[in-house]
């Protein structure tokens, strides 16, 4: 697992709790930051797992890594030649 994929685990465990404990204390407040360090956490989880393939992806098949890597390359330099 990649930091990003653990880190994101761990926040949105923490968002889990803190909405938990604002809706048990009736706190609107404390519920919504709960909740938004759960997408936080799924953001910062699908960040890693999108690491994570294209690192496999790369280390799987690194002749065709190059080749969409030449071809990006050369659409950006011809887009931002206009």
């Amino acid at each position: 697992m990649k930091r990003e994929q653990i880190e994101g685990v761990a926040e949105q465990v923490t968002g889990k709790a803190q909405s938990a404990v604002g809706r048990l204390i009736d706190d609107p407040a404390l519920a919504a930051e709960g909740d938004g360090r759960q997408l936080a956490g799924q953001l910062t989880k699908s960040y890693g797992d999108a690491l994570n393939n294209v690192s496999t992806f790369v280390k799987e098949k690194p002749i065709a890594a190059l080749a969409i890597g030449a071809a990006i390359t050369l659409v950006l330099s011809r887009l931002l030649r206009r």
